[in-house]
């Protein structure tokens, strides 16, 4: 088999390996769906990376499994972001329970998460990397030096910059009125 795989093979290379990889997805996550998004994104990054596709036939279910064991561990991650956003939710007071939010709920996060991407936007690239690694990637000081390839020194003083400028940032954005009704233009009126 060729190192690269034309589409006819891919689709061949599909239909062989697919419940293979659904059986393996279905054992980790117990959830029929979630599994049918692990084959599906399993097989786009099999098509993306074709290149590496294994010459051996009895190496290419190994490799689909590999990508597909990736795919897993993203989809948990995923779900435990998802859990600890509803739980700092319930502790802000946001609701009382992750399941009760309501429409209004939803719509002010929205508001929120909105204001603080155009807030991110505001930053230089390397502030926003910088935070986002921290922030959203979990690195101590010592991980975003070696992200960075700086010194512990140099990192620590590189998120203290970009956390005051994104404080800045914040203060600028809360003083900026925000419109609070809809202009005349905008409103739906009966009989139109």
């Amino acid at each position: 088999m060729p190192a690269s795989l034309a589409v006819p093979s891919f689709e061949a290379l599909f239909r062989e390996h697919h419940g293979a990889v659904l059986r393996f997805a279905q054992r980790r996550l117990g959830d029929d769906e979630a599994a049918w998004d692990v084959v599906s994104e399993t097989f786009l990054a099999a098509w993306r990376h074709r290149q590496r596709h294994p010459a051996a036939p009895d190496e290419v279910r190994a490799w689909l499994y590999g990508i597909a064991g990736n795919v897993v561990r993203n989809q948990r991650r995923a779900g435990i972001r998802r859990l600890r956003l509803e739980a700092r939710m319930v502790g802000s007071g946001l609701a009382t329970d992750p399941t009760a939010l309501t429409d209004e709920d939803i719509a002010d996060e929205a508001v929120r998460r909105d204001l603080a991407w155009q807030v991110l936007e505001r930053l230089s690239p390397d502030d926003r990397e910088i935070l986002q690694l921290v922030g959203w990637e979990g690195l101590d000081l010592h991980g975003l030096s070696v992200a960075l390839a700086v010194s512990v020194a140099t990192a620590k003083v590189r998120l203290h910059r970009a956390r005051r400028r994104l404080e800045a940032a914040l203060a600028e954005a809360a003083s900026t009125p925000t419109i609070t009704e809809a202009p005349a233009s905008l409103t739906f009126k009966e009989g139109s």
